[in-house]
């Protein structure tokens, strides 16, 4: 049996309605919660499979409705529960393109190669996204562009560090 890896890639934030509908936050950049898509639910320590049945998208969340759950009793356990992307279903990225996981606990380093800390977050604001980096038990926001960012590798980050950065 093949053991697949699995990607966070939204939360369910709770029941919408009576009809089974979950409110969703997506954490990733990608359409993960169109119909008929497959998402795994991580829910009694196992990665629960569902099919999305229907998907509406308003103001900044994804409301979704699962096959064969159209009644709020059988999304409820869902609450507050993490939705994932198993590998077979990522998509595969263009050159210079990065999944939020893959970026989440890469080292940082600026231009003089110093530590700066890890990566534990990637955040969408509306300017652009921002890496969260924890440096001396504070979090910082660099922002995730070429200004800033300068090269990305196995193992590093590596920013352009300016006064006040950090």
């Amino acid at each position: 049996m093949i053991k697949l890896k699995y990607f966070k890639c939204g939360l369910v934030l709770k029941p919408f309605g009576i009809k089974g509908e979950l409110k969703v936050r997506s954490m990733s950049d990608f359409d993960r919660f169109s119909k008929d898509k497959t998402i795994y639910i991580f829910y009694n320590n196992d990665y629960v499979m569902e099919k999305i049945s229907s998907s509406r998208f308003t103001d900044g969340y994804y409301y979704i409705k699962l096959y064969g759950k159209e009644d709020i009793n059988l999304v409820e356990k869902y609450h507050s529960k993490e939705i994932f992307v198993s590998e077979l279903e990522r998509q595969k990225l263009d050159e210079g393109e990065f999944y939020y996981s893959d970026l989440i606990g890469k080292k940082v380093i600026n231009q003089n190669k110093e530590d700066r800390g890890i990566v534990t977050e990637v955040r969408e604001l509306p300017k652009c996204h921002y890496l969260v980096v924890l440096y001396n038990d504070k979090n910082y926001l660099i922002p995730f562009i070429d200004e800033f960012v300068k090269d990305i590798d196995d193992e590093y980050i590596n920013i352009n560090e300016i006064e006040g950065l950090f």
